[in-house]
Protein backbone atom coordinates (compact mmCIF):
# COMPACT_ATOMS: atom_id res chain seq x y z
CA UNK A 1 0.00 0.00 0.00
CA UNK A 2 0.77 3.50 -0.19
CA UNK A 3 1.06 5.12 2.79
CA UNK A 4 0.10 8.98 3.22
CA UNK A 5 1.65 10.97 5.89
CA UNK A 6 -0.28 14.52 5.88
CA UNK A 7 1.63 17.26 7.18
CA UNK A 8 -0.63 17.46 10.53
CA UNK A 9 0.29 13.42 10.94
CA UNK A 10 4.15 14.46 10.55
CA UNK A 11 4.04 17.12 13.13
CA UNK A 12 2.45 14.86 15.88
CA UNK A 13 5.12 12.10 15.15
CA UNK A 14 7.36 14.16 15.43
CA UNK A 15 6.75 15.40 18.96
CA UNK A 16 6.33 11.66 20.48
CA UNK A 17 8.60 9.88 22.60
CA UNK A 18 11.51 8.34 20.82
CA UNK A 19 10.29 4.96 21.08
CA UNK A 20 7.12 5.76 19.84
CA UNK A 21 9.01 7.57 17.03
CA UNK A 22 11.16 4.56 16.41
CA UNK A 23 8.07 2.09 16.21
CA UNK A 24 6.64 4.82 13.85
CA UNK A 25 9.45 4.15 11.65
CA UNK A 26 9.29 0.36 10.98
CA UNK A 27 5.61 0.40 11.12
CA UNK A 28 6.06 2.45 7.99
CA UNK A 29 8.83 0.46 6.62
CA UNK A 30 6.50 -2.81 6.91
CA UNK A 31 2.95 -1.22 5.78
CA UNK A 32 4.90 0.29 2.62
CA UNK A 33 5.35 -3.16 1.29
CA UNK A 34 2.67 -4.87 2.06
CA UNK A 35 -1.22 -5.06 0.04
CA UNK A 36 -4.23 -4.24 2.14
CA UNK A 37 -4.76 -8.01 2.45
CA UNK A 38 -1.04 -8.68 3.79
CA UNK A 39 -1.58 -5.71 6.36
CA UNK A 40 -4.98 -7.33 7.24
CA UNK A 41 -2.68 -10.73 8.09
CA UNK A 42 0.28 -9.20 9.40
CA UNK A 43 0.99 -10.21 13.34
CA UNK A 44 2.92 -7.32 14.56
CA UNK A 45 0.90 -4.65 12.85
CA UNK A 46 -2.43 -5.74 13.91
CA UNK A 47 -4.48 -3.45 11.82
CA UNK A 48 -8.11 -3.84 13.15
CA UNK A 49 -10.99 -1.97 12.21
CA UNK A 50 -12.55 0.07 14.69
CA UNK A 51 -16.23 -0.99 15.56
CA UNK A 52 -18.54 2.15 14.68
CA UNK A 53 -15.66 4.74 13.74
CA UNK A 54 -16.03 6.36 10.64
CA UNK A 55 -13.78 9.54 9.16
CA UNK A 56 -16.57 12.32 9.41
CA UNK A 57 -14.63 13.99 6.47
CA UNK A 58 -14.62 10.93 4.08
CA UNK A 59 -17.59 8.83 5.51
CA UNK A 60 -14.52 5.49 5.57
CA UNK A 61 -13.92 3.36 8.39
CA UNK A 62 -11.30 3.88 10.60
CA UNK A 63 -8.63 1.33 11.44
CA UNK A 64 -6.35 1.03 14.00
CA UNK A 65 -2.34 -0.01 13.73
CA UNK A 66 0.76 -1.47 16.70
CA UNK A 67 2.97 1.58 16.83
CA UNK A 68 4.26 -0.09 20.03
CA UNK A 69 2.74 -2.43 22.56
CA UNK A 70 0.81 1.33 23.88
CA UNK A 71 0.72 3.11 20.61
CA UNK A 72 -1.85 3.07 17.93
CA UNK A 73 -1.76 4.91 15.10
CA UNK A 74 -5.78 5.74 13.55
CA UNK A 75 -6.11 5.57 9.86
CA UNK A 76 -8.08 4.94 7.00
CA UNK A 77 -7.75 2.72 3.31
CA UNK A 78 -9.06 4.79 0.48
CA UNK A 79 -8.13 2.22 -2.57
CA UNK A 80 -4.37 1.74 -2.72
CA UNK A 81 -3.65 4.24 -0.05
CA UNK A 82 -3.11 4.04 3.65
CA UNK A 83 -3.71 7.52 5.03
CA UNK A 84 -2.28 8.14 8.92
CA UNK A 85 -4.33 10.44 10.86
CA UNK A 86 -3.62 10.87 14.42
CA UNK A 87 -1.18 8.76 17.20
CA UNK A 88 -2.80 7.48 20.20
CA UNK A 89 -0.24 6.91 22.76
CA UNK A 90 -2.96 4.99 25.41
CA UNK A 91 -3.69 1.76 23.68
CA UNK A 92 -7.59 2.11 25.43
CA UNK A 93 -8.42 5.26 23.98
CA UNK A 94 -7.38 4.46 19.96
CA UNK A 95 -10.43 2.15 21.10
CA UNK A 96 -12.91 4.70 22.42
Amino acid sequence: MKVVCPPNFVREALGQSGPVRDGLSKMLRIAGDLTFAELLNHQGLHLEKLQGKIDPGTGKPLYSLRVTRAARVIALVDGDFLVLLSIEPDHDKAYR
